[in-house]
């Protein structure tokens, strides 16, 4: 039974939110497009008047303020902090007018939508924002006058910086396939071999066969395109070299999909490490990381997978490779891809040994981890990495402990967050008549389900989050798979936030459906102390332990449309954190999925 509330969120009255964009209350495309407006990318607007400067005769032309230089982190610094902030030179306007600024990294902008007062950023820096280890990010800064934004600079030069390594991992080998990195293509398969691109999505007999996309997203590799199996042979897809040399132990991560349509022996996908032996034949001594077999229907690997292997037994040398190994030689429609890999060197070989911090795999169970430890997924994002932990205690959330710095009190788990939904958030629920147009964004999202006059069930969704950590996503350049970018709104949006459903009165048949993708994940309000300052908010991502985020009844896309649908009683069902159609696990790290569904029952009038 869901707790009971603990503070109100943020509430707007239903005529006035239905007008804020999506997520967070950018202007819509449709009330834009009426009054003559620009969007800009924070989801501030600008009359067309204000956009095409002062006219002819009243006196000189406005000039915008001149470009900012980055400053701080150095251009091609390396090592730097995980929570860093960025600064630059501030810049003064020529007519002496008030200059705010605009950041973005990897071209994606640190907005605050107008949950800020003024649009942009005051300056001359922002954050602490959390970052990840060691990853190379470019950000840009410009400068625009406060009262007329569409007086602003050009965008600086790209200043990078790398963040430091964990100091227990590096990266010695990666691959996102968006580049050609000389993978060395063999085999004697007749169809079907390895090649770089994107898969064609097809079925098989009504089960997915090749995926529809790559994961996380641009090229990845994989067999043949559309219906040219596997099959005559194998194809081989082997690395170029990296250099293990020095390191404890190691690990690869990938994304993997493989397809087979029947039980036939035949068929399979292999992944190996090769290191250097001069006397074996080949060169190679070959070290099994995973070999699937198994017909699909019977053990669903025809999604999107991530997974983690270790390396304790094979020697850490240079030289080494990964090889990938897609055979058929039977009846059997074979399909693989494999994504973003990533090999890692291990200063120390704790992930080869029994206890805290070992490699393990959720899988086997209560066998996966010894002396009562749990297998515990790794990192913000759902990437396959686990391994053994103490359990830890979430809170409570009927009665959470006293201050945020007390012991938590909830029930044991690994120590992660944990995203639940507070169905007392949910009434009253409001049933309304909205105009669409075709300029709507909302119809470009898939949110409504056509023009003109549409009927929509407005409702409030709250996440609180009871793990035993913060859900820290950071800049949104931390994760570029997880946002799309909105045309229609000028920003970026977090997708498969949480789907909506609509169920007859029987609980049984959907009669109608919803979705969120979130403009930003914040901290709204703490359902656990009342008093505690947020630290997350669109600009630097995530929900802290014991707060909430959440949506409320009117914002865009917060609805389901019921156009068309009779008076009645219906079941409204809220699923959050769920694994895309084509993914086999959640996007999000939770201690605990089994609470991110929620049923309550809703009546349209």
């Amino acid at each position: 039974m869901p707790a009971p509330r603990r503070s109100a969120a943020r509430r707007l009255p239903a005529l006035v939110v239905l007008l804020l964009a999506c997520g967070r209350g950018e202007a819509t495309s449709a009330t834009a497009t009426a009054s003559g407006a620009t969007t800009q990318g924070d989801g501030e607007t600008t009359s067309a008047s204000d956009a095409t400067g002062p006219s002819a005769t009243s006196g000189p032309a406005d000039a915008p303020p001149p470009t900012p230089t980055p400053r701080s982190p150095a251009d091609g610094e390396v090592g730097v902090s995980t929570a860093v902030s960025l600064c630059w030179d501030p810049v003064a306007d020529p007519e002496g007018e008030a200059v705010r600024y605009r950041v973005f990294v990897d071209g994606m902008e640190l907005s605050k939508g107008i949950l800020g007062e003024e649009p942009g950023h005051e300056g001359p820096c922002v954050g602490p924002l959390d970052l990840n280890f060691e990853t190379t990010y470019a950000w840009e800064v410009l400068a625009f006058e406060a009262d007329d934004p569409a007086q602003a600079s050009a965008k600086s030069a790209p200043a990078t910086f790398t963040t430091r390594d964990d100091g227990l991992t590096g990266v010695v080998f990666a691959d996102d396939f968006s580049d050609e990195l000389a993978w060395e293509l063999s085999g004697d398969a007749r169809s079907g071999a390895w090649i770089r691109g994107i898969p064609t999505g097809t079925t098989s007999d009504g089960l997915l066969s090749q995926p529809g996309r790559c994961d996380p997203g641009g090229s990845c590799l994989y067999t043949g395109t559309g219906s040219l199996s596997v099959a005559g042979g194998e194809t081989i897809a082997t690395s170029p070299a990296f250099d293990l040399e020095g390191a404890a132990a190691a690990t690869v991560e990938l994304r993997r999909f493989f397809f087979k349509s029947e039980p036939a022996a035949s068929g399979a996908l292999a992944l190996e490490l090769l290191t250097p032996d001069p006397e074996l034949p080949g060169g190679f001594a070959v070290h099994p990381l995973e070999q699937l077999a198994d017909a699909s229907a019977d053990d669903p690997h025809n999604r999107w997978t991530p997974r983690e292997y270790a390396a304790c037994d094979a020697p850490m040398v240079g030289g080494s490779r990964l090889r990938l190994r897609a055979a058929n030689l039977g009846p059997a429609i074979v399909e693989a891809a494999i994504d973003a890999i990533t090999v890692r060197a291990h200063a120390d070989a704790t992930i080869c040994a029994a206890g805290p911090g070992a490699y393990c795999r959720p899988s086997d169970g209560l066998d996966a981890c010894p002396d009562a430890l749990l297998c515990c997924g790794q990192g913000v994002v759902n990437a396959g990495v686990y391994r053994c932990a103490a359990a830890v205690p979430g809170l409570d959330y009927d009665a959470p402990p006293p201050t945020q710095d007390a012991p938590n009190n909830g029930a044991l788990g690994c120590d992660a967050p944990d995203l639940i939904l507070d169905g007392s958030y949910i009434e009253p629920v409001i049933v309304t008549d909205i105009d669409v147009t075709p300029e709507t964004c909302e119809l470009a999202e898939g949110c409504l389900g056509g023009v003109g006059q549409r009927r929509v069930l407005l409702f409030t969704a709250a996440t609180p989050n009871v793990g035993s950590r913060d859900l820290v996503m950071g800049i949104p350049a931390n994760h570029p798979e997880l946002f799309h970018h909105s045309p229609c709104h000028d920003h970026y949006h977090f997708e498969e936030f949480a789907r909506y459903e609509l169920l007859d009165s029987e609980g049984v048949t959907v009669v109608a459906e919803g979705h969120k993708q979130a403009f930003c994940m914040l901290d709204s309000v703490s359902w656990a102390w009342p008093l505690a300052l947020p630290h997350f908010t669109c600009e630097n991502q995530g929900i802290s332990r014991g707060f909430t985020d959440s949506y409320d009844a009117g914002l865009p896309c917060q609805w389901v449309d019921v156009t068309g649908l009779p008076p009645g009683d219906y079941t409204l069902r809220i699923r959050l954190n769920q694994p895309r159609p084509d993914a086999a696990l959640p996007i999000l790290n939770e201690r605990d999925y089994s609470n991110n569904t929620l049923e309550a029952t809703v009546t349209i009038p």
